[in-house]
Formats: structure tokens, C-alpha cells, sequence
């Protein structure tokens, strides 16, 4: 209580410090199981000002689903946050709410009572450990879930893991929001330190002594949650608790003060309908035609609709590294090798050789598939920009396998020879031969067919 205190002043002075109006204190399991939770909290806010809104178990759970769901947007998602007490577990079918469970497995929690000894878990208390937890979680039919429900998880136990994993397998990527851990390689990282004392944990720079006590407890918890509910791979949010009391409290203070979350305000504070609204018709018309003349794959589609939202933004970078380093540091409902695809399609556009030694930089864990796709988009994205510009509506036909016209209808005069270097690069990325239709603009009377 008193170490708590202490931080808390400390966070007072920062936070005056600072042109900072409002601030949200919250409080999780820890303070909500208490005994003496009204005796810490008017403490806390006589001596530091903080007066704390103690969540639900209910809200603690939904507020770190939107929180990383916001950031992932994945729809059918079996999301659970392993804190120091408990495991929330919120379960979505298409960003609805079927189902919210709490359980007290966080892991410190665990690691106290099942009391490691010499500074590790023994392996008898190890298995204990392991069984109360599989008697503890629901039954995979209980909760409902389908073949296409993908498992996503947060807290620090399980960023620990990522980061470690990566440092094992020398991951060229400094990055675990959306990193995709195996059951297979978990449940080798799992034995690794199990065999390990907490004193030998706390030398791994990217786990660190304040996790090194209870990594394996909690490491435990989330092993055993993907082998009873038979899931292959796991999805790591960096975003939770925090990033969801946050969007729920901007997008409307009232439900956040009245802790009454409905579907309706989920889905809103993840921004779905937003989302859509944001994409004009004729980006859409667009990207439509390019996926249905096969001309680029529904993943490729995906990320240059990304690409676009992104290019504008990063235009004023005069240095390609700059817009690499920019968009790879952003959190976006991306895999880390679509992410980096992305990042290299627009440095493409502006110095190919920079994205080609980019590329080699990560080239353990991208293909060439990856580099046909890069190259691809960064074509589009060019064309798009052109065709942006001058305002033009374009119409895209499919001539037998080989040939495609660009039918380009522009609003005012058109950078003709910009248009067909564009188009000539297309040809040879796309290994196809193009024709370029240009139909009459106002003031213009005849039409014209260019061979590029």
C-alpha cells in the first residue's frame, strides 16, 4: 500500500507537470478482491488526489477487449488478458459479445499459491498447477466456439514470451503487437523456463526481474488455455486495458462513469461503421476492379487499401527510411509480414533500391511472393495517386488472360506521359500488355486509344 502511494505521487507531479485536464484512474482485480479496498482507496485519495473507479469484473474484461480488438480488428476472437490476479476471457463471434469470464488465474496470484521453491515452481506443483487451471477454464463446447475463431491474447506475461521467442529465434522485427506465437514453440519456451530459477529468469534482459517470479505460472495459464481449446497459433495485442478504458471514456464519458457497455457502444468505440464510412466510392470502385480481373490477390487488396490511407500521411518524409520506420511503428490490424509488405511499398514508390535493401533486412522471414507484392503495390498506389490528381474516374477490362485497358475518363487535361510510364512499369510488373483508353474531357471532343 505505502510502495503504492509512493507511485502514485510520483504520478501526481508528472501529471502537473504536464497541460494534462482529465485523468482515469483505474483499479483491476487486485484492488476489487480486497478486504480492505476502502481503507487503501481513501488513503490513496487523500494522499495523491487519484480517486479510483473500481471495475467490474465485467467491465475489466470488455474494456481490455476493445482495447486490443480496436487495434487487430479481428471478428471472431477468443481474447483473454492474464493480469498479476485474474484471466479475463471475453469470447466474439463477428465483434458481438457471446460471453465474458472471469477466473482467478492471474499469475501472481498462482505463483503464491502453488509457492515455487528455491526460486522455481518443482515440477510436481508445476503439473497441480497445470491441472487447476484446466479444472478452472470452461469447456471448449460450453463456450460456443467455432472453426474460425482465432485466439488473442494480452498482458505482460505474454508480451515477455513474445519478446523472448523472438530473441530465440533471432526475429529480425523489434515488434510483438499482432506477432503470431505457435502452441508448438510456446510449449517449448514453457519448458525452457520452467527448468530455469527466478534468479537465472531475471537475466533475460527482455523478461526482467520484476516478471521473472511469475512468467512461468502465467506462461502455464496461457499453455494450457491453447491446449484445451486446441488452438495452433496465438495473436499478441499490445494494446488492452488501458487503450480500451481510453476509446470508451472519449467516445462517451457517461457509459465509461456508468459502467454500462452495450454492443451498440462496443461496436461504435471500435469503429467499425467508421471505418466504412471512410472509404470513398471511387478508391472502392477502384480496388474492386483491380480483385476482380485477378490483377492483384484479396490479400494484396488488403494491404494496398492500407497503403492508401498511409501514402498521404507519410508524403512529406523526404528520407524512404523514415516512411518505413513511421508506418512500422504504427499498430495496425496487419500480420507483421503483410506490415512490412506494406512499409516496403511505400518506400517502393520512392526509392527503389532503399526498399530492395530494406528487404534483405528481413528477408528470413518474408518471400519473393512478398517482394512481387510490394512491387505491385507501389505501382498502384503511383497510379492511384495520378489518377487522384487529375480527378479521373478509370474503368478497368480484362481482354482474354494477357491484356488489360485502362479506360481513364478525366475531369481536366491528364499527365498523358506520366500515365503511360506508370502503365509501361505495370506492364512488366504484372507481366501483362495494358491499353490505354482516354475518353474526352470538357473542352475536348475526340477520344483516344494509346499503345503504351
Amino acid at each position: 500500500m505505502e510502495r503504492a502511494i509512493e507511485t502514485l505521487k510520483v504520478f501526481r507531479e508528472i501529471i502537473q507537470l504536464n497541460p494534462i485536464k482529465s485523468v482515469l484512474p483505474i483499479a483491476t482485480s487486485a484492488v476489487r478482491e480486497a478486504s480492505n479496498k476502502d481503507d487503501f482507496l481513501n488513503s490513496v485519495s487523500k494522499e495523491s488526489g487519484f480517486n479510483f473507479k473500481v471495475l467490474s469484473e465485467r467491465e475489466e474484461a470488455l474494456y481490455s477487449y476493445v482495447g486490443a480488438i480496436k487495434s487487430l480488428r479481428i471478428p471472431d476472437a477468443l481474447f483473454f488478458d492474464i493480469g498479476g490476479g485474474s484471466l479475463e476471457i471475453v469470447h466474439a463471434e463477428r465483434f458481438k459479445i457471446r460471453k465474458v469470464i472471469s477466473l482467478p488465474l492471474g499469475s501472481l496470484r498462482l505463483t503464491h499459491q502453488f509457492d515455487g521453491r528455491q526460486g522455481k515452481l518443482t515440477d510436481k506443483n508445476l503439473k497441480n498447477l497445470k491441472r487447476y487451471v484446466w479444472s478452472l477454464l470452461p469447456n471448449k463446447k460450453d463456450l460456443g466456439l467455432s472453426n474460425d475463431v482465432k485466439l488473442v491474447g494480452v498482458g505482460g506475461t505474454l508480451r515477455a514470451l513474445a519478446r523472448y521467442e523472438q530473441r530465440l529465434s533471432k526475429y529480425p522485427l523489434d515488434k510483438t503487437h499482432n506477432y503470431k506465437i505457435s502452441h508448438k514453440s510456446l510449449d517449448s519456451t514453457v519448458g525452457k523456463l520452467s527448468k530455469m530459477k527466478s534468479n537465472d529468469i531475471s537475466k533475460i534482459s527482455v523478461i526482467g526481474s520484476s516478471r521473472s517470479e511469475t512468467i512461468v505460472a502465467g506462461s502455464c495459464v496461457i499453455n494450457t488455455l491453447m491446449e484445451k481449446y486446441d488452438f495452433s497459433n496465438l495473436y499478441v495485442s499490445n494494446h488492452g486495458l488501458r487503450e480500451g478504458a481510453l476509446s470508451i471514456f472519449l467516445e462517451d464519458p457517461k457509459t465509461y462513469h456508468d459502467g454500462n457497455i452495450t454492443a451498440e457502444q462496443i461496436r461504435k468505440t471500435i469503429g467499425l461503421d467508421e471505418q466504412q464510412r471512410k472509404t470513398s466510392p471511387e478508391k472502392e470502385n477502384f480496388l474492386n476492379s483491380l480483385y476482380s480481373v485477378n490483377v492483384i490477390s484479396k490479400r494484396e487488396r488488403k494491404i494496398l487499401d492500407y497503403a492508401e490511407k498511409n501514402a498521404s500521411a507519410k508524403s512529406s518524409f523526404s528520407n524512404p527510411q523514415s516512411v518505413f520506420y513511421s508506418i512500422m511503428d504504427e499498430d495496425i490490424p496487419l500480420d507483421h509480414n503483410d506490415h512490412l509488405v506494406l512499409g516496403l511499398s511505400l518506400v517502393h514508390t520512392k526509392h527503389t533500391k532503399t526498399a530492395d535493401w530494406l528487404f534483405s533486412r528481413y528477408k528470413t522471414i518474408l518471400s519473393q511472393q512478398d517482394k512481387a507484392s510490394m512491387r505491385k503495390i507501389s505501382i498502384l498506389i503511383t497510379l492511384r495517386k495520378i489518377l487522384e490528381r487529375t480527378k479521373s474516374k478509370v474503368e478497368i477490362k480484362l481482354h482474354g488472360k494477357k491484356i488489360i485497358e485502362f479506360v481513364i475518363t478525366p475531369s481536366r487535361s491528364t499527365q498523358t506521359l506520366l500515365l503511360k510510364d506508370t502503365l509501361k512499369k505495370f506492364e512488366i510488373v504484372f507481366d501483362v500488355k495494358v491499353i490505354l483508353s482516354i475518353r474526352p474531357y470538357p473542352g475536348s471532343s475526340q477520344n483516344s486509344m494509346l499503345e503504351l
